[in-house]
């Protein structure tokens, strides 16, 4: 073609439309190569420690022989579950895709479930909103629960397409995720699905193979029952269906265990504690599931136990004769006996389960008690006793985050305390609880008794700031969710900092010193409180490790 012609040879014409048919064929090669998920031979779901608790980390998908994968990657497929939110479902986000021959391994996104109604102050005399996040594939649910049935129980009339909530419950560990896979280009209705829509439970004889969970096994966390320990409960005299022969709970043994290394116990917050409907319906393993505050103990070197004990949520007759302390500490002497324990006792409370702790902490040390006293604003006469000489150990170390350390004590209650030597790390979000004045008494009481030096090593408060809680979605009554997540691998090095974006990490602009101090911006509920210009201590040390370091023994006693 001459330049500037302007015309268009034939040929050219025929080349462009025989380009055109061949890049329609190959388009249709490319359609008719992808996979459906009648090509799959297995599935395989793997679950871990999430910040939302134990959840979904990984998926995969195994194809038959001889089935194409090239340019399959994370956005190929649609995963889903139901929300915490609520039991709708919900996409679940794929981080990457990588295929291994006739595998694809689908890493799940470990990043907020924050939603767009969330906001940093939410507390005060104006909240300018809520703290809000909807997680999919995690154990735990939210305002629902299934019944013995398998019925969903959600809301306050059956609009949604469930049985109404009449009972309150929810916080269930589910029986197995209920999860949907497919390849984006198929049809909703061709998804491969984890559980029966109907009761929730697993699907034998589908792809999916039963999902296997890391923290779990012969060398995780077994269940009491599963273990045959049988630690009779006060509840189990109740006949309307509430009551239970045994105290329910969680352990874990690390492998070639020295009984110098101690023991881990930890009490969950309202709700979250084992619950029981008279029809049997219940929430066994949320406790556990619900966060990493008892699993991020694994790998200290100490045994580490979930007293799925009952907190004050749940209804029934049982409420009326049980005694959570009894079951509690019974459970503790069983573990230290038959473990031979040496190392520190450690107790770590939650929520309600700091309240429900500071009784157990001071009726080993012999003081009267009433396990009713858990539950916020309850005064009942304390006419209960442990007996004497039957429980040989008391509480080294406590751990309390997101509640109130000393609840209820007395001038009796905190002098039999500090009797035992009990040392303390308290931890409170910036617009949660506040201890300051109680860490200040009991700083006092044991600077007299044991010295500036001791008080000072021996008994520690931290605040973190809003940010950290914010970022997740969650509330400043959170602190475990940090602690279990953040905190259990690397110390806190002050408020100047920020969690990324992308991948959730925690990132300091400044990292203060040991022993420095820092303030907290004191928003929402606790502009003008006492945390306003309160000096917190940073402490380089690992709060875990911190709990179970034994005192070096010097002069015949404890420094």
């Amino acid at each position: 073609m001459r330049k500037g012609s302007g015309k268009i040879p034939v040929s050219v014409f025929a080349g462009l439309a025989l380009a055109s048919v061949l890049s329609a064929g190959t388009l249709a090669a490319q359609e008719e190569a992808r996979p459906a998920m009648g090509d799959v031979e297995r599935i395989q779901a793997y679950t871990d420690d999430t910040v939302y608790g134990t959840g979904l980390v990984k998926v995969e998908v195994t194809y038959n022989a001889g089935v194409r994968l090239t340019g399959i990657n994370a956005e190929s497929y649609i995963l889903e579950d139901r929300g915490t939110l609520s039991p709708d479902y919900g996409r679940i986000k794929i981080a990457n895709a990588v295929v291994d021959g006739q595998t694809v391994i689908l890493t799940v996104e470990n990043g907020t479930a924050a939603t767009e109604d969330n906001v940093l102050v939410y507390t005060g005399e104006k909240p300018a909103g809520t703290r809000v996040r909807n997680a999919f594939g995690v154990y735990c649910t939210g305002a629902w629960y299934r019944d013995e049935n398998g019925a969903i129980h959600y809301g306050g009339n059956a609009d949604n397409g469930y049985l109404p909530n009449t009972t309150g419950m929810g916080y269930q560990a589910r029986a197995c995720l209920e999860l949907k896979l497919r390849h984006a280009w198929e049809e909703p209705s061709a998804a491969a699905c984890l559980a029966n829509e109907a009761d929730g439970q697993y699907r034998e004889g589908g792809l999916w193979a039963k999902t296997i969970d890391l923290q779990f096994g012969e060398r995780g966390f077994r269940s009491f029952e599963q273990a045959g320990i049988r630690v009779s409960s006060t509840a189990g005299r109740v006949s309307d269906g509430t009551g239970d022969d045994y105290v329910r709970g969680y352990f874990y043994v690390p492998e070639h265990y020295d009984p110098a290394a101690g023991i881990v116990f930890t009490l969950q917050g309202q709700g979250i504690s084992y619950w029981k409907l008279a029809d049997g319906c219940d929430n066994d393993g949320t406790g556990i599931m619900y966060d990493s505050a008892t699993t991020s103990w694994m790998n200290k070197g100490a045994i580490v136990v979930n007293i799925h004990d009952r907190s004050s949520a749940g209804p029934g007759v049982y409420f009326n004769i049980y005694d959570f302390v009894a079951d509690d500490v019974n459970v503790m002497k069983y573990f230290i006996d038959a473990y031979g324990v040496t190392g520190n006792v450690v107790l770590q409370g939650n929520s309600r389960g700091t309240m429900a702790s500071a009784l157990i902490i001071k009726a080993l040390a012999g003081q009267p008690y009433h396990p009713m006293n858990q539950k916020m604003g309850n005064t009942q006469n304390e006419t209960h006793r442990l007996p004497t000489g039957v429980y040989n150990f008391n509480i080294d170390a406590y751990i309390c985050q997101n509640g109130t350390f000393g609840y209820g004590y007395d001038d009796a209650d905190w002098a039999a305390v500090a009797g035992t030597g009990l040392k303390v790390w308290v931890f409170d979000g910036e617009q949660d609880t506040d201890n300051i004045d109680s860490v200040a008494k009991y700083r006092e009481i044991m600077t007299s008794s044991k010295g500036a030096d001791w008080a000072a090593k021996n008994i520690r408060l931290t605040g973190y700031p809003s940010e950290l809680y914010a970022y997740w979605g969650e509330s400043d009554h959170s602190t475990t969710r940090l602690n279990g997540w953040y905190f259990s691998d690397s110390a806190y090095y002050g408020p100047d900092c920020r969690i990324d974006s992308d991948t959730g990490k925690l990132i300091y602009h400044t990292k203060q010193k040991d022993g420095t101090s820092y303030e907290l911006k004191s928003r929402g509920k606790a502009a003008g409180s006492s945390k306003a210009g309160y000096q917190y201590t940073i402490y380089d040390e690992l709060y875990q490790e911190w709990a179970l370091k034994r005192e070096a023994v010097q002069d015949g006693g404890t420094s």
